[in-house]
């Protein structure tokens, strides 16, 4: 029986999108996207720092390297192309007296993972290039960048357009289910109009929920799934007074008990600086994204350590993303989740899970190693 697709995505956020244009890029048209909200990336793709990572912080054998390494030089180039604002404006990695030792721990990483543009530098150093800024030395990362994630997603959702892709928006997968050599996915759309649909190929991008997706197919009972813990993180506007008064990104350096990068320094296409993101481990699957006013103490004093000219009244609350941690049981290290799962007598069936930052980093290279293993098959 022929599949009325030959490849499903589930989810619409960058990753997805990026699947659909490799796929778009390698001829494959039969498509389809199937997305719960009522537009593309309104998740995770658009709550975030917006950074195009350098990889510097991951293990050299991780996929978060892998991916981040393969997708940061794509990236730049697939913005140059389509005319998507960015900026490769480069970072500062800030560290206060006493962190010396992780701060060349640091430096040693970046270098096994073949990171180019990098500079140790000592007080003074800062200052001249961060006048702002006062820490006792910092890693200078210059092939970091930041990027509108909204852009590139419209610049792969316009792609995918080409390549004849369709599109449910406001539609909830509700399970997926293996028949023979295809799968059939139940899907209830808008108006709670339900229906399926089946296809050769299903790409579980689901971002938040994808987890939840893989357990439609693989049931509950398997202790080796993946399972996600869902960490929040708010972001404080800075008052126009500091608008381009930063030229880079600037991040603390933290110590290996952190399980983030910290409360940074960014900015956008207008030279408006945010602060942020916190960590705020979630015990229930809710999308709340409020952000309490109170936390600019927190965040005043996070930043106050390496940005002295800062004013508590300088903060106001702006936004606020959830990621998607993977849950290990062998070590902290939270990495990616990329498989086919043939080897669980599942082919044609892919997860993306765990695809937190540096994801929208890596998202050309994951949807060009999708799409190439579905070109393949």
């Amino acid at each position: 029986m022929v599949s009325d697709y030959q490849v499903v995505i589930i989810g619409a956020g960058v990753v997805g999108l990026a699947v659909a244009r490799g796929l778009a890029e390698q001829g494959v048209n039969s498509v389809l996207i199937i997305e719960k909200e009522d537009a593309f990336g309104r998740g995770i793709s658009s709550r975030n720092s917006e950074v195009i990572h350098s990889g510097i912080y991951y293990p050299p054998d991780s996929l978060k390297a892998k991916y981040c390494q393969l997708g940061r030089e794509k990236l730049y180039s697939f913005c140059r192309e389509n005319d998507i604002w960015h900026s490769r404006c480069g970072k500062l990695v800030a560290a206060q007296e006493g962190q010396e030792n992780e701060l060349q721990d640091l430096y040693e990483n970046a270098l096994a993972n073949e990171i180019p543009e990098l500079s140790l530098l000592d007080h003074k150093q800062v200052a001249t290039v961060e006048p702002e800024i006062s820490v006792a030395s910092a890693l200078f990362v210059g092939c970091t960048g930041i990027i509108s994630a909204h852009e590139l997603m419209a610049a792969f959702y316009r792609i995918s357009e080409d390549g004849d892709h369709d599109i449910i928006l406001k539609a909830q997968t509700m399970g997926v289910e293996p028949k023979g050599n295809s799968y059939s996915i139940s899907v209830k759309g808008p108006g709670e109009a339900s229906y399926k649909v089946t296809a050769d190929w299903v790409v579980n991008a689901a971002g938040l929920y994808s987890d939840m997706v893989a357990e439609m197919v693989w049931g509950t009972d398997d202790i080796n799934r993946p399972a996600l813990h869902l960490v929040k993180g708010s972001y404080f506007k800075l008052a126009p007074s500091w608008r381009n008064r930063l030229q880079h990104l600037v991040y603390p350096l933290l110590d290996s008990t952190h399980d983030s990068l910290g409360i940074h320094i960014s900015f956008d296409a207008g030279g408006d600086v945010k602060l942020g993101p916190s960590v705020e481990w979630l015990s229930e699957r809710k999308e709340d994204y409020a952000v309490r006013e109170e936390d600019s103490i927190f965040f005043y004093e996070e930043a106050k350590r390496y940005l002295p000219a800062l004013k508590q009244e300088d903060l106001t609350p702006d936004f606020s993303g959830i990621r998607p941690k993977l849950v290990t049981n062998d070590d902290n290290y939270s990495d990616f989740y990329i498989r086919h799962e043939e080897d669980r007598s599942f082919p044609g069936w892919i997860n993306l899970i765990g695809i937190d930052s540096p994801g929208l980093t890596a998202a050309i290279a994951i949807g060009e190693t999708v799409a190439s293993w579905i070109k393949e098959s």
